[in-house]
């Protein structure tokens, strides 16, 4: 845990002063009166609906993670709350600490090692990545390119073959070890589950699954993006939907401050700008997308985690009291 707060630490260390920069940069040279005005003639109605179908990309994702971990006896309503819950700490505190939280909360609840949990949970982001990737990399052929945006690709497409490598790592390392023989230490253990969860050989059929609903949750992200210009009265394609969702998607990885203020802003200026968008228009696109996901995943997150620590209250209370419960005392011996 120290070392989590550390990185967390360094994160925001780094992140913060590079979100405000961007933040500058978004802002600069903006009407920000104009960019007031445009917010506030959105068509409430259509963002309502960018909202409900952004709750519907968190289900394609509960979905695919329940199927990368294999655990049938925890329902799938569990893992949605999980991930809207660890999208919530994202949003609040550096460092992808949410990550760090779902791994943790899924082994609790499928009485997992933490290892094999935290295996998942790379997994779950590496379908993501694979999905977004192509989706940039067919955007900067047939929608549009710039140097910052073959780099932004090339740096993903560099941090996909390190997966690749680690993948093989990980079976070269299994295979060559016995499976039974356990590790002695907590850090050693952890290590040797993770890379046991990324060793399993898997099916032809259940990658094809988990970049299926990769593609879908995606998919979806773009028209709620869609359904966001609709309101603020920008004509977007599809194609340019998918484009700006790997965009914006890929380019939060950048450190930035939490919940990717300002690097956001920034990506979705930029992105816009290339589809011939104004800057007070393209500003104003991506305040609203920006807060149509990020206010109600950090609400409904919140509450669920509050939730969450007053079942674990309740629980502690009960079992305390089972514990100084008199039946359980001996019983008095006559004097």
């Amino acid at each position: 845990m120290a070392s989590g707060r550390s990185r967390g630490f360094l994160t925001a260390l780094v992140g913060v002063p590079i979100g405000l920069l961007f933040l500058w940069l978004a802002l600069r040279d903006a009407d920000l009166d104009a960019v007031r005005r445009s917010l506030g003639e959105a068509d409430v109605g259509l963002v309502a609906l960018a909202i409900a179908a952004f709750g519907v990309v968190y289900a394609f994702q509960s979905i695919r993670w329940r199927k990368i971990a294999s655990t049938p006896d925890v329902r799938l309503a569990r893992f949605y709350e999980m991930t809207v819950s660890g999208v919530a700490v994202n949003n609040v505190l550096p460092g992808r600490i949410g990550d760090f939280l779902r791994a943790r909360w899924l082994g609790l609840a499928a009485r997992m090692p933490a290892g094999r949990a935290f295996g998942t949970v790379i997994l779950d982001r590496a379908s993501d990545l694979v999905v977004l990737v192509a989706l940039l990399v067919v955007g900067i052929g047939a929608v549009a390119t710039s140097e910052w945006l073959v780099r932004l690709a090339a740096g993903s497409l560099l941090v996909l073959v390190a997966f690749g490598v680690v993948l093989l790592f990980a079976r070269t390392y299994i295979s060559r070890r016995e499976r039974s023989r356990r590790s002695r230490g907590l850090a050693r253990r952890l290590v040797r589950d993770t890379v046991e969860a990324l060793a399993e050989p898997l099916s032809e059929r259940r990658p094809i699954i988990w970049l299926g609903l990769s593609f879908g949750a995606w998919t979806t992200w773009a028209i709620a993006a869609l359904l966001i210009a609709r309101s603020l009265g920008l004509d977007l394609s599809l194609a340019d939907a998918l484009f700006v969702t790997a965009v914006l998607n890929l380019g939060s990885a950048v450190p930035s401050s939490p919940g990717y203020v300002g690097t956001y802003e920034w990506l979705g200026v930029a992105s816009l700008g290339l589809l011939g968008i104004g800057h007070e228009e393209a500003l104003a696109f991506t305040i609203l997308l920006h807060a149509a996901w990020y206010v109600p995943t950090t609400l409904a997150g919140g509450v669920a985690l509050g939730a969450r620590g007053v079942r674990q209250l309740r629980r502690s209370r009960t079992d305390r009291a089972r514990s100084l419960s008199p039946a359980d005392s001996p019983p008095n011996m006559p004097s």
